[in-house]
């Protein structure tokens, strides 16, 4: 999935040009999603890029991946567990060594590519929305929603989930995963920060309120897109839903990163927009 020369260059342009007119309100945006990330994301983020790259490609894992649907079923706990883009690189990982084709890894990106649950229920729920029932809720739909949505790539893509024997001849060790995993988290920083102040920067420019207001930052980066929603009221909780359900261009540039742009975007995309009308209308239809 490639964008137009005029799409790619619209968003850098429209942050230049904000950055040239508001360097105060800029840097405060900047600086703000700095902190967010170091303070809220990276204390997770990193250990688990690390331990989830040992786990994933062990010889120890070799009994579940030789059952049907075992490569999914951890590729997707480990997007439950750890978050983003935990899914999307264990699914690259395991393309890289030839255990599974591209394919199957962007399927597994599809629908693996999740928010952390310690995410959802400390920040979203408790924190943005004062309710730790709602961060529970959130976390119970995204796991449920993820495997329909999987579902239906299933369907559409068609691709190879045998078990699978071939264990390549030497093992991922600690120390490459603590360095692999620390380039990742640089890249995942950047992005959030990138994306989060300009999704800042994008909310303080407009004067749309309400519903588009909440939309257009969510497009960019979904935890701001969250805080926005916390913002607005009664229907605040859905339009929280469908922003974790989508996770914003931050993530597909996530997604983009650690695959090195070696597997189609299209069945994470597709994927995002399935999750985001599955949880909108759960949480419709529940709260």
């Amino acid at each position: 999935m490639r964008l137009s020369p005029g799409v790619r260059l619209l968003l850098p342009m429209g942050c230049l040009l904000f950055l040239l007119t508001n360097p105060s309100a800029a840097g405060e945006a900047v600086l703000s999603r700095t902190e967010f990330f170091l303070e809220r994301v990276f204390p997770t983020l990193f250990p688990a890029l690390c331990l989830s790259g040992v786990v994933a490609t062990s010889p120890w894992m070799a009994r579940l991946y030789r059952l049907p649907f075992g490569v999914e079923l951890t590729a997707w706990l480990l997007g439950v567990l750890c978050g983003f883009p935990v899914g999307a690189r264990t699914a690259y990982l395991l393309y890289k060594r030839g255990q599974i084709d591209g394919r199957r890894a962007a399927f597994l990106c599809g629908f693996s590519n999740l928010a952390s649950a310690p995410f959802l229920m400390g920040v979203v729920g408790n924190a943005l929305f004062g309710d730790p029932a709602f961060g529970v809720l959130l976390v119970g739909l995204q796991a449920g929603c993820s495997l329909l949505t999987a579902g239906v790539l299933y369907f559409c893509l068609r691709p190879s989930c045998h078990g699978i024997t071939t264990v390549p001849a030497k093992e991922s060790g600690l120390l490459a995963s603590v360095t692999a995993g620390t380039r990742t988290a640089g890249e995942v920083g950047g992005m959030l920060i990138f994306f989060g102040a300009a999704a800042d920067c994008l909310g303080k420019s407009l004067s749309a309120e309400g519903v588009p207001r909440v939309l257009l930052t969510a497009l960019l980066e979904f935890s701001a897109g969250c805080g926005e929603a916390a913002l607005w009221g009664g229907g605040g909780k859905l339009l929280a839903a469908i922003t974790v359900g989508f996770s914003g261009l931050c993530v597909l540039g996530q997604v983009s990163a650690v695959t090195k742009g070696e597997l189609s975007l299209a069945p994470y995309l597709g994927g995002k927009m399935i999750q985001a009308a599955l949880m909108g209308t759960a949480v419709w239809l529940l709260v």
